[in-house]
């Protein structure tokens, strides 16, 4: 069985198994934790716990010490991205449901590629006197989050606060706004901002805590390795790692005054992780978190590793660091949350939106398969296989992995030529790292036998998703520099599944698991009704709520 196959049939073993054989009891209101912590860590692989973990000695090492983890965990769907993760983990259900098939995809009514946070009708809001000109909202989201059913079920008192480099990660978690929801994210220039989506003003402590760290004053600091030179795997400069691939980075440049680029640099650093750590602990403590009678939730998506490791790789010194620094950084919030609200009085749950390939060259290094796949390339297969069948034409309006959009009318001429669609199938399988090709009508009625057609229709709305997707052979990605994801193999669908704190128990537990488990879990632990998920709560891992009284990190 090839590694992706099977990558696929477990996905579908973690949709099917499990909630038939535990039934949740009820969980006592009066004993339920009053804090929820809903953490994501960007493009984290599952192999990096064991690949790495060694290194680290505080908050990742106390979530997998005293917490529950699930080391089978795995994305049941294809569509590997941040948009899609985040909101798979905060609905608690699969693409086909939430929306959110990936970052960006093509709108046919508009002719043009669309982001998922797309929100014309909202104005930007920004932080610490800045000026906010991205527009972001959570209107394209079609299930209701975690944070939406605490704070509807809340009275008004709820208080939701969910942080973010990224607009879409930010917006995943937080959800659709209202009294008390505070989302907030990073703007490309440094600027902190949220939108009308979910308030007409700054926020009074967001933009206190704003203006009192400036993320001007790291402008020209120098990344360094955090640990000593032999607690570091591999090589610090390896094959397809951008120029700048040792040890240190400068974030700016003192020779410049305008020090062009620095806020790219600091975003793809962990000083970005730092300082949304920081942010966090802050707000938590000044807005109170978790001290009130309600349920509150703080969200944190850490967004450094993924910029990381899109340039240097799952292999380099750049990935370990920001996973070391980002444990101290974590340790900090968690030292914080026990010092307000107590160490086993909240809850915590993490895992990541999607794992990473690992570098072409690298790849090839090792005798594995692997290369770059051309998306142009693809894009002109179709087109000539178009041509030679129905004749000249302009046939794809849009290639964005794993799908290819045709302009108006094609699809309906395609779907009456019986000879076009094949030639279209064979061009695309003929193209070098192509492994399988699927039409929009299999996914939207895939065969149940074929599993590889089900991890793609759980990724599969008919408005949003394209005309006709392919499937990259392990190793092989659409881009021309660094790495990425987005594919159903194995190093993109399995990622962590961790629960720490109030009810749960701690162990590892080699069950079945998806990060859309995640959501309905937190909330059965907080006393949070969330029904109607694809996700099933992990029984497995936790204990009767009502045993909370006098406990601490619900061991």
């Amino acid at each position: 069985m090839t590694r992706p196959l099977l990558s696929a049939l477990i996905g579908l073993t973690v949709l099917t198994a499990g909630p038939a054989a535990w039934q949740a009891p009820a969980t006592p209101r009066d004993a339920a934790p009053r804090l929820v912590v809903l953490l994501v860590v960007d493009q984290f692989r599952a192999d990096y716990v064991t690949e790495y973990g060694s290194q680290w000695t505080r908050g990742l090492r106390r979530l997998i010490d005293r917490g529950a983890t699930f080391p089978l965990a795995a994305y049941p769907y294809a569509a590997t991205k941040t948009c899609v993760g985040h909101a798979t983990i905060s609905t608690g259900t699969l693409p086909r449901r939430h929306g959110m098939i990936d970052n960006a995809w093509f709108n046919r009514e508009r002719q043009k590629s669309m982001p998922c946070t797309d929100a014309p009708e909202v104005a930007p809001v920004a932080f610490g006197g800045r000026t906010g000109h991205e527009q972001h909202g959570p209107r394209l989201l079609l299930e209701p989050t975690l944070s939406d059913r605490i704070a509807e079920q809340g009275g008004g008192r709820a208080r939701i606060v969910s942080l973010s480099l990224k607009a879409r990660s930010a917006i995943g978690l937080g959800g659709h706004g209202g009294p008390g929801t505070m989302v907030v994210w990073e703007e490309d220039d440094g600027t902190w901002a949220t939108s009308t989506a979910y308030t007409q003003t700054p926020w009074t402590a967001v933009d206190a805590f704003v203006r009192a760290n400036p993320i001007a004053d790291e402008a020209l600091a120098t990344w360094t390795k955090l640990l000593p030179g032999g607690a570091y795997r591999y090589d610090d400069s390896a094959p397809g790692e951008p120029r700048d691939a040792t040890f240190p980075h400068a974030i700016g440049d003192a020779s410049r005054a305008d020090n062009p680029g620095w806020v790219g640099r600091w975003e793809r650093s962990p000083f970005s992780d730092a300082y949304l750590g920081r942010m966090a602990a802050s707000l938590a403590d000044t807005l109170t978190l978790g001290q009130g009678p309600q349920v509150d939730l703080l969200a944190v998506s850490f967004s450094a590793l993924d910029l990381v490791g899109h340039a240097f790789g799952p292999r380099s010194h750049e990935v370990q660091d920001t996973l070391a620094r980002l444990d101290a950084a974590l340790g900090d919030l968690f030292d914080t949350l026990d010092r307000t609200v107590g160490d086993g009085r909240y809850v915590v749950g993490l895992s990541a939106d999607h794992g990473v390939a690992l570098l072409p060259e690298q790849a090839a290094a090792l005798g594995r398969d692997g290369g770059r796949l051309s998306t142009t390339e693809l894009r002109q297969a179709a087109e000539r296989a178009l041509d030679d069948t129905l004749g000249d034409g302009t046939w794809v309006a849009n290639a964005t992995s794993p799908f290819l959009y045709f302009t108006p009318g094609t699809a309906d001429r395609v779907r009456r030529s019986p000879r076009a669609r094949d030639a279209v199938t064979t061009a695309l399988l003929r193209t070098q790292g192509v492994w399988r090709v699927y039409w929009a009508d299999e996914l939207a009625q895939p065969d149940p036998s074929d599993a590889l057609a089900m991890s793609l229709a759980r990724s599969f709305v008919a408005d949003r998703s394209g005309d006709v997707a392919v499937v990259t052979r392990p190793g092989w990605i659409p881009q021309s520099t660094g790495t990425t994801h987005g594919s159903p193999h194995d190093y993109d669908i399995r990622v962590p599944v961790i629960l720490y704190g109030a009810g749960v128990s701690q162990g590892s537990y080699a069950t079945p698991a998806t990060p859309a488990d995640l959501a309905p879990t937190l909330a059965h632990v907080a006393g949070i009704a969330m029904p109607g998920t694809d996700g099933r709560v992990l029984g497995e891992a936790i204990h009767a709520v009502s045993r909370l009284a006098g406990t601490a990190g619900g061991r």
